[in-house]
């Protein structure tokens, strides 16, 4: 072998080990790279899964609205790494995207007015406190645009962004974006966005694809914290009316009164929770006695309050006067400045002397008042004049409501009754009617007030077949003994 095959041999030898090294080397750091982007997707699954577990958790938990926003804009930038992110929800009722949460350093998403533009060169703290307070019309713009569209963008460059309007300010410029809507189902809810300097954070498609899956995350908690915290409501609410109730219950008679000369008897029967109707009885000087009935025009909260306030003045009232017109009519002076115009009671108050034979009505508005006659099995309609409380301030109220008296004989027998009795329909339409009330009250009068309530009641029950009235249901009936 010559000395010139040995120099080739060591040639190709060394050249092979180069070749080696360097194949080597390039293998060594394609690993690494392999590596760090495991890592990194690793680092990111994890930021997602503690994105979506305390997602979890606020979605349970009764904290405050404010603090669920936090948590999906803040979530938001730590998954995808940005520097700021904004959360618009949509207000049906206005039709705009209303930010809820604006990190400190997200760019401005919304075309920012001259005055606004103007101040910040005097504050630049102007900038924050305005993107925290403008809601932006869901029908222009770029937030608008994406929330109509319902579809995720990814802005390279948010400064050439024409839907941003022309004079755009620093912060605005040399930003990349990614936007999404947030519905879920058929309900659209809001907007989501994340921002960052192109120069800190370039987004990819790996990054919008992260970046829509959060939307998708974010929709569905959001949706559901929103369901929980509604159904929180709605049982409160609940429990509220029913304590509301009880309280309204205490308030009605608890038993039919023992009135020397009457026998009496008083049902309430509400439709909801709670009632707008009201009885009550009075014990009034000089042994005289009163029952009053009332139904305020509403339902709920609001006419049951109304009625807690007839009942105080009524007793309040009813002990100073002998006339049931000018009892009403004081009843009239403090309730109609304080009650929606919309709002008027009626009202009917009857009051009978210890032992006599002489009753006398007054009838704000209210049904007419129906007396049996045990003598001839008739029955007469009592109606004397009479505005509806509420409805006049004092003058007109008081010039129109006048008493009527009248005699009732042993085993006469006097009804009042609310709306809720005559106006009941059954499932065709069909009101039970004021004449099917007298026969009614005809029919079961011989057996005594107990009988003629209840007998009333279950004769209504057959007649809706089965359904809830949709009014108040009460009456009052008294007869005159031996």
């Amino acid at each position: 072998m010559t000395i010139a095959l040995l120099v080739l041999i060591v040639l190709l030898m060394t050249a092979g080990l180069v070749m080696l090294a360097q194949i080597a080397r390039q293998q060594k750091h394609a690993i690494a790279e392999l590596r760090a982007e495991e890592e990194a997707i690793v680092a990111e699954e994890r930021r997602m899964f503690h994105y979506l577990h305390d997602l979890g958790e606020a979605i349970w938990r009764d904290d405050q609205q404010a603090s669920m926003y936090r948590l999906i804009v803040e979530g938001a930038i730590r998954v995808t790494q940005s520097t700021g992110g904004a959360l618009y929800l949509f207000d049906e009722a206005s039709q705009q995207l209303v930010p809820r949460h604006y990190s400190d350093f997200c760019a401005p998403l919304i075309s920012l007015p001259e005055r606004v533009r103007l101040l910040m060169k005097e504050n630049p703290a102007t900038l924050l406190s305005t993107l925290r307070m403008h809601a932006e019309p869901v029908k222009s713009g770029l937030l608008g645009s994406v929330f109509v569209q319902q579809k995720t963008e990814l802005l390279s460059d948010l400064g050439a962004e024409m839907r941003l309007g022309e004079h755009l300010v620093t912060s605005q410029k040399g930003v990349t974006a990614m936007i999404g809507p947030l519905s879920f189902g058929m309900r659209r809810l809001g907007i989501l966005a994340v921002t960052s300097p192109k120069d800190g954070r370039s987004y990819n498609a790996n990054d919008f694809e992260v970046f829509n899956s959060l939307i998708e995350q974010s929709a569905f908690a959001l949706a559901n914290a929103m369901s929980h915290q509604e159904a929180s409501k709605n049982r409160m609410d609940q429990q509220e009316l029913q304590n509301a109730s009880q309280i309204q219950k205490v308030l009605l008679p608890d038993a039919d009164p023992q009135v020397p000369g009457f026998i009496i008897a008083g049902r309430n029967i509400p439709a909801r929770t709670l009632s707008g109707d009201y009885f009550d009885y009075l014990q009034l000087p000089d042994g005289r006695f009163g029952a009053v009935i009332a139904d305020v025009s509403g339902k709920g909260l609001g006419a049951a309050m109304i009625t807690v306030m007839c009942r105080t003045l009524m007793r309040a009232k009813s002990q100073g006067s002998t006339s049931p017109s000018s009892v009403l009519a004081a009843v009239n002076r403090q309730i109609a400045p304080d009650i929606r115009e919309d709002m008027f009671i009626t009202m009917s108050y009857v009051v009978m002397e210890q032992n006599g034979s002489t009753l006398t009505l007054s009838r704000a508005g209210h049904n007419a008042a129906l007396l049996w006659r045990k003598a001839t099995g008739k029955v007469e309609s009592i109606h004397p004049p009479g505005l509806g409380v509420g409805i006049d301030k004092g003058a007109v109220f008081e010039r129109v409501t006048k008493d009527a008296s009248f005699d009732m004989e042993p085993g006469d027998c006097l009804l009042l009754y609310t709306d809720g009795v005559n106006e009941a329909m059954d499932p065709k339409g069909v009101e039970f009617g004021e004449e099917r009330v007298e026969e009614e009250l005809a029919k079961h009068a011989p057996h005594g007030p107990k009988a003629v309530i209840g007998g009333i009641i279950m004769d209504l029950e057959h007649f809706l077949k089965g359904r809830r009235s949709h009014d108040d249901i009460t009456l009052i009936a008294i007869q005159k003994t031996a």
